[in-house]
C-alpha cells in the first residue's frame, strides 16, 4: 500500500494537471479551479476511510461533525437561543466524531467496498448532488466537482496497485488486485448496497447534457486540428476517428 504522503502527492500530482487543463480550456472560472484542486486532492485520500485510525479518516469524520454540526444548528437557528444552539453543535459533533465513526470502522475492512470503482463512482456521484442541491453549483460545474474528486480516488486506487508490485524482487505482494477493482467480491451485501446508492444518486444528479456538450466541442477542436504525416501531408480526419 503506498503510503499517506504517497497518496497526497500522486492526488496533488494528477490534480494540478487536470486543473490546469481546465483553466486552459476555460471550463471554469478562475476562482473555481483552486476548489477543484483541492477536492482532486481530497479524492486521492479518501479511499483510506476504511482504514480504522488512519488519518485521512480521522480528518473525514472531524469535518463530517463539524459540517453536521452547523447545519443543524443554521437550521435551529431562530428557534433557539445561543446556549441551547452551542450543547446542540457540540452533541452533534461528538455523535458524528465518535458515535458514527466507531460503526463506520466496525462495518467496513481495510481494501474492502471503498477501495473500488464502484466507491468512486458513488463518491462523486454524492460530491455532485450535493453541491448542485446544497451548494448553489450550476449542473456543469457540479459535474466537474465530481470529476475531480473521482479522478483523485481513481488516483489512489491506482497507487495502491502500483505499490503491490515489487519491482526490484520481481514479485507481486499477496495485496496485488484488492485495490483496483470494480467491487468487492468479498463483500456482495455492501457491494449491492453500494450500486442501489449509485442508482439513487445518479437519480438526483442534474442534467449531464453540458458535459455532452463539452465533449462534443473537444471532439470537434481535435478533429480540426491540423495534423501532418511525415510526408508532410495533412491526415485525413477519417483516420482519427
Amino acid at each position: 500500500m503506498a503510503s499517506f504522503f504517497g497518496h497526497l502527492y500522486g492526488g496533488a500530482a494528477v490534480s494540478a494537471g487536470a486543473a490546469l487543463a481546465v483553466e486552459g480550456l476555460k471550463w471554469a472560472p478562475p476562482d473555481r479551479v483552486p476548489l477543484l484542486f483541492a477536492l482532486g486532492v481530497a479524492g486521492g485520500l479518501l479511499p483510506d476511510i476504511d482504514s480504522d485510525g488512519s488519518t485521512p479518516v480521522r480528518v473525514f469524520f472531524t469535518l463530517l461533525g463539524v459540517t453536521a454540526a452547523f447545519l443543524i444548528c443554521f437550521w435551529l437557528i431562530e428557534d433557539y437561543p445561543v446556549q441551547v444552539l452551542a450543547l446542540v453543535w457540540a452533541g452533534v459533533f461528538l455523535f458524528v466524531r465518535f458515535g458514527v465513526f466507531e460503526v463506520f470502522s466496525r462495518l467496513t475492512v481495510h481494501r474492502g467496498i471503498w477501495h473500488s470503482w464502484l466507491a468512486a463512482a458513488f463518491a462523486g456521484l454524492a460530491l455532485v448532488d450535493a453541491v448542485y442541491h446544497f451548494g448553489g453549483f450550476s449542473p456543469w460545474e457540479s459535474w466537474l466537482a465530481g470529476f475531480f474528486l473521482v479522478i483523485g480516488y481513481l488516483t489512489h486506487l491506482c497507487l495502491d496497485e502500483i505499490a503491490s508490485l515489487d519491482l526490484l524482487g520481481a514479485r507481486v505482494k499477496r495485496s496485488f488486485g484488492t485495490a483496483l477493482k470494480p467491487f468487492s467480491i468479498a463483500a456482495p451485501l455492501a457491494s449491492v448496497a453500494m450500486l442501489l446508492g449509485v442508482l439513487g444518486l445518479a437519480y438526483q444528479a442534474p442534467t449531464i447534457e453540458p458535459v455532452v456538450a463539452a465533449a462534443g466541442r473537444v471532439r470537434a477542436e481535435y478533429l480540426s486540428t491540423p495534423l501532418w504525416g511525415s510526408q508532410g501531408h495533412k491526415k485525413p480526419q477519417a483516420e482519427l476517428l
